[in-house]
């Protein structure tokens, strides 16, 4: 993802709440917010240079990305989850996508292999580094929504896509070594293979694999 001058023209140009949001995500990923900090709108109004509306948008919009939480009577807060907590998410998202990847080969075509290849080229040109992270996370939240769509099960993509904010994943993303993304992007083609070859128990088994591999890392990290 393209990083903005905060001093160009093209991001003083920006709609206010486009810009109180990117502020504050910045903000947050920098570390200059913690896990369950408040974030008062009228401080953050005096920092974006806006007026308290836009600020309070672009908090409700973080909250959809996973970055904010609004708690009754205290307003909006940093999101954090603990380590059980990533745990858990990872444990039920290896239930249900391994599922979808069943289905998922079932029912795709031609076209939707190659959309899958895509998405697998466009994860690969890049490096995992602080500034490429941001679009990783895009880039393989777009892959696993791919497969969910191509399971046609309504109820079981909307339940795994609740599980996977993009807040969650750039933060997952820390505990990824180059080592361990590299072996994440095998997982991909080795999905889009199985989906290729129609083979269902294939499928699902790479992908329980997959989810199951980045739930080891956050278990076994020392990072809290």
């Amino acid at each position: 993802m393209e990083v903005l001058d905060t001093e160009s023209p093209k991001f003083t140009n920006l709609p206010a709440p486009e810009r109180a949001y990117i502020i504050i995500r910045e903000a947050i990923l920098a570390g200059e917010y913690q896990p369950n900090d408040r974030l008062r709108e009228d401080e953050l109004a005096s920092r974006v240079g806006t007026s308290r509306t836009p600020v309070r948008t672009a908090l409700h919009r973080l909250a959809q990305d996973g970055f904010v939480v609004f708690h009754p009577n205290s307003g909006a807060a940093v999101r954090g989850w603990t380590r059980k907590d990533a745990i858990e998410i990872f444990q039920v998202r290896a239930c249900l996508e391994s599922c979808a990847a069943g289905l998922a080969a079932r029912n795709a075509t031609p076209r939707d292999i190659r959309d899958l290849e895509l998405i697998c080229e466009e994860m690969e040109s890049y490096r995992l580094a602080p500034e490429t992270v941001e679009s990783l996370s895009v880039l393989n939240r777009k892959f696993h929504t791919k497969i969910l769509k191509l399971a046609d099960n309504s109820k079981l993509e909307e339940t795994a896509l609740s599980l996977m904010d993009i807040g969650f994943l750039i933060r997952s993303y820390r505990f990824f070594s180059a080592k361990d993304e590299q072996r994440s992007l095998i997982h991909h083609r080795d999905l889009v293979a199985a989906i290729a070859a129609g083979d269902s128990d294939w499928s699902s088994s790479i992908m329980k694999s997959h989810i199951m591999a980045a739930c080891d890392l956050v278990r076994t990290s020392e990072e809290e």
